[in-house]
């Protein structure tokens, strides 16, 4: 399944080179994975009530093309996998 989430691009994501900064790839693809989240049912209040939350393991990226201000960015995510008792996933995020 395939999710996308779109976004501005704000000074405040942009670098010293006026292009998407490290963490902005971060910020965005974190606020992708938590609105599919809450679209799937698991919003902050269930979260709490169920006192679990969502944890990245791991994250790494590859960069494939600048950013730069002045249209929206869309990201994707594609659910990868999921353990069997449903504790860990693997999504990818494309922009």
């Amino acid at each position: 399944m395939r999710y996308f989430k779109e976004f501005e691009v704000r000074w405040s994501d942009l670098d010293a080179n006026r292009h998407l900064g490290n963490s902005s790839f971060i910020n965005f693809m974190s606020h992708t994975r938590m609105a599919y989240l809450i679209e799937m049912g698991f919003d902050h209040k269930t979260l709490a009530k169920n006192e679990v939350g969502p944890v990245v393991f791991y994250e790494h990226m590859y960069y494939f093309k600048e950013v730069f201000p002045g249209k929206p960015i869309r990201v994707s995510l594609d659910v990868m996998g999921m353990s069997e008792d449903g504790m860990f996933f693997e999504f990818h995020h494309n922009f």
